[in-house]
């Protein structure tokens, strides 16, 4: 995959601190640039694992021109906003980029524990341009559109035996199940809420919870603790209903697509009965109300990226779909 430099170095400068120490990398023999717009090898790097060894190597060649300016060569002058933990250091301890010519960056360092999370990092860069045989100094720029991500080393996913959408049945006895990579002895922190009647379970789980008395929006969260590492919160949000036979539960009206979504969704229905839509977000919050209507595409732009849940009712349905914008 090719790359203007310039956008090139925002994404490889990827994280970390001047080092003088890290052994010299080799450029990718296989990595070159027939056409002369700038290149480098690999396209992306993989993420990294907190508190687990990070070694990789970029190759890098710079353009011939950008903007119409003859390119002589670029330089990497600073990265903030680095991951702690994290290094590079440059081929021959020189960040200095030229047309035509492989030259490489190593990356290395284990991320410190408890440093997981998406890195926003700020690059400053100098360019020189070649002008009629005259070497001139373009002048420096900052960029912080790339970003690097630090994974966890435990996970605290888990599932939840939903029947159907993403709404849990007044009085149905439901299993969550843990579906991280933590041990047995791991310290496992559930909240299941005030809401929700814990039947059995304990530690890893699984677990069996009913809901007799309440109806609503309502969550499930846990953190993992094991050794020196904690996990991210793993939260799953859904809706508690009023469900009717099981034979209803089965027969699902409506389809909603593409979800995720980016600004619209479609709605269809297995009817030609109108029907009301309302739209929840993870608080609770009615952030959208359609009445009477048919199948056909709404309008979602001018909602924030995350999870809302979907109320469709008909006149004997209601069906509730947990739909994300991405």
């Amino acid at each position: 995959m090719r790359k203007h430099l310039l956008f090139i170095l925002l994404f490889f400068g990827v994280l970390f601190q001047w080092n003088m120490v890290q052994a010299q990398c080799t450029p990718d023999p296989d990595c070159t640039d027939p056409e002369g717009d700038g290149q480098y090898c690999p396209a992306e790097l993989p993420n990294a694992v907190e508190a687990e060894p990070y070694n990789e190597v970029i190759t890098i060649i710079a353009p011939i021109q950008f903007q119409g300016q003859v390119i002589h060569h670029i330089e990497v002058f600073s990265i903030n906003n680095i991951p702690p933990g994290m290094n590079f250091q440059c081929q021959d301890d020189n960040c200095e980029f030229w047309p035509g010519i492989a030259r490489c960056i190593s990356i290395y360092g284990t991320p410190e524990v408890d440093s997981w999370g998406t890195y926003q990092l700020e690059i400053t860069l100098g360019v020189w341009i070649d002008l009629y045989g005259t070497i001139i100094y373009l002048g420096e720029l900052t960029d912080s559109s790339a970003e690097v991500t630090i994974e966890p080393h435990l996970h605290a996913d888990f599932s939840i035996d939903y029947e159907q959408g993403s709404f849990l049945c007044m009085d149905n006895v439901y299993s969550v199940t843990y579906q991280g990579n933590a041990t047995v002895d791991a310290t496992y922190n559930w909240n299941f809420g005030l809401n929700a009647n814990v039947i059995s379970g304990e530690g890893q789980g699984p677990y069996e919870i009913i809901y007799d008395s309440y109806l609503g929006l309502d969550s499930i969260y846990l953190e993992v603790q094991e050794d020196v590492y904690t996990s991210p919160v793993y939260t799953d949000v859904f809706e508690v209903v009023i469900c009717g036979s099981t034979s209803e539960l089965t027969e699902i009206l409506f389809s909603v697509k593409p979800n995720p979504f980016n600004d619209y969704i479609s709605i269809s229905t297995k009817t030609n009965e109108s029907y009301s839509c309302r739209i929840f977000d993870i608080s609770g919050k009615l952030v959208e109300e359609q009445e009477n209507r048919l199948s056909g595409k709404i309008d979602l732009t001018r909602l924030q990226r995350g999870v809302y849940f979907l109320h469709l009712q008909s006149k004997n349905q209601l069906e509730t779909l947990k739909i994300i914008k991405q």
